[in-house]
């Protein structure tokens, strides 16, 4: 019995070609487009899970509650010491320091060519580490890599590039900035896992330790280390939490808090490991996180998708149906029972899509390379095959087989006997109303995921059309790296300016687009208003490279070789402090005094993401990490290569990196530009496959009509006419589907804008548009076949039965 309904569901497939291809078209398309995104939501879903004791390790985080709270990623470097002898369910302490400034690493080996490279993702970390995170190591001794002082620690990747495939234990890397040596211990392996801990090589902190100041180490407000804690197997988090407020009085009593400031201005959180890479922004994170919000939106994406391609295959299957009356009608009066005929045709059901799947396995494979460029991901075709995929693919097929092919079953199983036998294909009826619903169903999708497309578009748009104060055309950024370099500082910038090309030299501390430091500014005769700022250094030529504009004041005068060091605040750190006249006002910062010599206008110097925050612009080159350099013209390829020259003629031992000013603020809006062509992607596909079930929904509505057809023909009617009497019905749907997916596509989207602290205004015309494309699609998807039967001879028209 088996066999034979095989051998009947394989016939049907061949026999109606266009319904078939069009059905597992539409279906391969969209398993293809669920895999990779539940490929991909699932290991955004993994980040930092695979680590054994995940479920026990936290890391400290600290909040200042104020009129502008932050809540710190990095906190002092004791916090967690302290913490752990006064909170017995505390077993171990891992910190992490960041390895600032960037380095330049290089290793000699003997007889060969110098190796050296530029070095951002470094750490000091304690010998923790180790056990916390069950680093795994290629090589050396886990017990006692990071115990020694001047050990380092690299990664396979790193461990590749200076030594090849040599020994790399024992040997010694120079960091160049620092003038230290420092002795490869051992070699970790890569994660097999994602995890926000993200570095190239970690330093022994009895390294940092033997040189670092002590206060410092210390300070019980400097944020500077990452502090992770490992609970005992038998603790409990709630409990753990609970004693917090009490430590938090005791550990920063010492510093002459009193107990009411404490218990009001700060906070200390322990934040799961896991919740770090999807529900965190805080200050000073260790790199660039993720957003659940995109993990939800990449989810609704995938059951979209689904949903619309087994809508087309429930349509495409009751369509198909009356095409088998007779065939029905048959089994019936044979003594099939309905059960039986139930059985048969999920079983069709089935091959169908087991034949979708295997096609989209190879559409899969093909997509995968250009979905991780749009992604930035590195999804790899062996992941499908691990137990726990194959189980989700099986499941997914066998609900999509069961769930687009029931309802078509069970319709086409209820066909009574008499009527199927005579074959009569009614217009009305209640698979009909079935149908049109999920018409309707599918073009809300598609209307949903266009208009979202287009205002995720025209968000991106705005982030690089809007004016953000500066001018960051033409600016190229060279890192400072170096002694030798720092101290040749003016020959440099002199050296450089003999270029026609290069209009001005200015020296910064930090690049726009970076994380700024932040401190307290303090006036000095009103030390009650003082305010935490965000901090940058430069020197006087900064201001006229970016076309900063003054407010009021002066710019920065050549330096005069004073102790104390003038500042330029902006518009938010005037209105912070509450000065009704800035200039000339003393202002304490750093354990500095200096006097305020100008206000810019307010500028962005972070992502659009927040709005302008408090700044103040400290005169001090001796800080600066870069060379700014404004070029003019067309001859920017040139200039790089004369300024690389330049440092190589003036600092041979220094590496050349520069980045373009313009490129580097665009990269502050990766993640959204990802999701909004992902969308776009997912549109064009969840509409295609709409349009793929409208085509053979429009083919089979047309041979429905096509006696009629021929008799309005001969009746003098014009193609137009035949054309839009068989369009109007779908195109009815098609425009129901956008008024009704346009109220909740705009909510959606506006909660989405909301994230923002700069916006587009969502407009009118975004529905037109929206609404405008998708009639545009359905007209000329149903056009194709209506045409056809309008173009049809009357004559064949009226014999066909």
């Amino acid at each position: 019995m088996i066999r034979n309904y095989f051998k009947i569901a394989w016939r049907n497939l061949l026999r109606y070609r266009l319904n078939s291809t069009l059905t597992i078209t539409g279906l391969a398309l969209g398993l293809a487009c669920g895999l990779l995104i539940i490929l991909h939501v699932k290991e955004e879903l993994s980040y930092d899970k695979g680590f054994t004791k995940a479920d026990r390790i936290f890391r400290i985080t600290t909040e200042n509650i104020g009129e502008k709270s932050r809540i710190w990623a990095a906190t002092s470097p004791i916090i967690g010491v302290e913490m752990k002898q006064q909170i017995p369910a505390i077993q171990t302490l891992a910190r992490f320091h960041r390895h600032y400034p960037d380095r330049v690493f290089s290793y000699a080996p003997s007889g060969g060519e110098l190796r050296q490279f530029e070095e951002k993702r470094g750490f000091y970390a304690d010998s923790t580490v180790v056990e916390v995170f069950d680093l795994a190591f290629a090589k050396g001794d886990p017990q006692t890599a990071l115990k020694q002082v001047d050990a380092i620690v690299l990664t396979e990747a790193t461990a590749k590039k200076y030594f090849g495939d040599d020994e790399p234990l024992g040997k010694v890397i120079q960091d160049n900035l620092d003038k230290r040596p420092l002795t490869v211990t051992g070699v970790i392996s890569d994660f097999s896992f994602p995890t926000h801990l993200q570095f190239d090589y970690l330093i022994s902190m009895s390294t940092y330790y033997s040189f670092a100041d002590k206060g410092s180490l210390e300070n019980r407000s400097w944020s500077g280390f990452y502090n992770y804690v490992l609970l005992n197997r038998n603790a409990s988090l709630s409990e753990v939490e609970a004693r917090i407020p009490a430590f938090m009085v005791k550990f920063y009593e010492v510093a002459g808090e009193t107990r009411k400031d404490i218990l009001t201005t700060r906070k200390t959180h322990l934040q799961p490991i896991t919740d770090i890479h999807l529900r965190s922004k805080l200050e000073k994170e260790m790199g660039p996180n993720s957003d659940i919000l995109y993990v939800y939106v990449f989810a609704v994406a995938a059951l979209f998708i689904l949903l619309v391609a087994s809508v087309n295959f429930i349509n495409m299957a009751t369509a198909q149906a009356f095409n088998r009356m007779k065939e029905v009608g048959v089994r019936k009066v044979l003594g099939a029972r309905k059960g039986q005929l139930v059985k048969q045709f999920l079983g069709e059901s089935f091959l169908l899509t087991l034949t979708a799947a295997v096609l989209a396995l190879l559409l899969f494979r093909l997509a995968i390379p250009f979905y991780n460029t749009l992604t930035a991901k590195n999804l790899q075709f062996g992941q499908l095959f691990n137990p726990a995929n194959v189980v989700i693919m099986l499941l997914l097929a066998g609900l999509i087989s069961l769930v687009a092919g029931l309802y078509p079953a069970w319709f086409i199983s209820s066909f009574e006997p008499v009527t199927s036998l005579k074959g009569k294909k009614s217009t009305v009826s209640s698979v009909t109303l079935v149908r049109k619903g999920l018409i309707v169903f599918q073009f809300a999708v598609s209307v949903f995921m266009i208009f979202s497309t287009i205002v995720v578009y025209r968000q991106m748009q705005f982030f690089q059309n809007k004016k953000l104060g500066f001018d960051q055309e033409q600016v190229v950024a060279v890192k400072l790296y170096g002694q030798e370099m720092h101290e040749k500082v003016s020959t440099i910038q002199n050296e450089l300016r003999q270029n026609s090309a290069i209009t001005d030299v200015a020296l910064i501390s930090v690049l726009p687009g970076d994380r700024f430091s932040t401190d307290m500014l303090t006036p000095l005769a009103k030390a009650d208003d003082a305010s935490q700022m965000r901090f940058m250094w430069a020197d006087e030529h900064m201001l006229p490279v970016l076309k900063i504009g003054l407010k009021t004041g002066s710019n920065f005068g050549r330096q005069t070789g004073s102790a104390h060091f003038p500042y330029i605040l902006n518009e938010a750190a005037v209105k912070a402090l509450k000065l009704q006249s800035p200039i000339g006002q003393k202002m304490v910062s750093l354990g500095d005094t200096g006097e305020i010599v100008g206000v810019v206008n307010d500028f962005h110097f972070a992502s659009l993401h927040s709005a302008v925050e408090p700044l103040v612009i400290v005169q001090h080159p001796g800080q600066a990490n870069y060379f700014l350099l404004k070029i003019k013209g067309d001859k920017l390829p040139e200039t790089v290569q004369f300024a690389q020259a330049t440092l190589a003629r003036l600092s041979p031992k220094s590496l050349f990196s520069y980045t373009f000013l313009d490129e580097k603020l665009a990269r502050l809006y990766d993640s959204e530009q990802r999701v909004g062509h992902v969308l776009t992607v997912f549109a064009v596909f969840a509409i295609f496959i709409s349009c793929l079930g409208l085509f053979g929904l429009s083919a089979y509505a047309a041979q429905l009509r096509i006696k009629e057809v021929g008799i309005r023909k001969v009746l003098g009617a014009t193609v137009s006419g035949v054309v839009l009497l068989l369009s109007k019905d779908f195109l009815r749907l098609v425009i129901i589907a956008t008024l009704l997916a346009s109220p909740l596509a705009w909510w959606a989207m506006s909660r989405w804008l909301e994230g923002f602290a700069y916006s587009i205004a969502m407009e009118w015309w975004m529905l037109v548009l929206t609404a405008g494309l998708a009639v545009s699609v359905a007209v000329l998807t149903i056009s194709f076949q209506s045409i056809k039967a309008a173009l049809m001879n009357p004559v064949k028209s009226l014999r066909s039965e």
